[in-house]
């Protein structure tokens, strides 16, 4: 078993199993071919329903309904989580890879941990911690208005980010830790 599968499929006609690093969460990629079972592989680390990145060391959930920032910052928190922290090429590569592996889950931009709302241009976590990995969009931030404050994947710039303010609704991601 390798640290980045977790998911699978077995196509008996073949007696092969087809690995994979992403899990797939739209019903239409999962259809079964005929003789095709789909797998996803689960750790103890992880609740049901998370991608757990083994070699990243980090579980997250992506939520497909969208919300407007409040309202998914405080649902990752009321379950003692936050909005999923993208702090490295690695992990940019792997969140990336693993929204656009499904269907449902590329059709909406997705908020993620960071915002520069209690000092213009000062990219923070919300426990304070500095931002130091980002992986702005060309042109970004914009920082053209004060309510830019919340770092955004753009769906339409292949989830690269951009500052955005917390009037739209977008889908999100909560991490849980390890």
């Amino acid at each position: 078993m390798t640290e980045a599968c977790v998911s699978a499929f077995y196509r008996r006609q073949h007696r092969r199993c087809q690995l994979h690093d992403v899990l797939f969460m739209s019903p239409q990629d999962g259809q079964e071919e005929t003789g095709t079972v789909y797998y996803s592989l689960t750790s103890g680390a992880c609740p049901p329903g998370y991608i757990h990145n083994r070699l990243l060391n980090f579980c997250y959930q992506l939520h497909l309904d969208k919300f407007l920032y409040a309202e998914g910052l405080a649902d990752c928190t009321t379950r003692g989580e936050h909005l999923v922290t993208i702090d490295s090429p690695d992990t940019q590569s792997h969140f990336v890879k693993q929204v656009t592996a499904s269907t449902d889950s590329t059709k909406s931009s997705y908020y993620i941990h960071g915002s520069d709302a209690a000092t213009e241009g000062q990219w923070v976590y919300n426990d304070g911690r500095p931002v130091t990995y980002f992986a702005w969009d060309s042109g970004s931030p914009m920082n053209a208005t004060a309510s830019r404050d919340y770092i955004v994947a753009l769906k339409f710039s292949a989830f690269r980010w951009q500052d955005r303010g917390p009037e739209h609704s977008r889908y999100y991601a909560c991490e849980k830790y390890v």
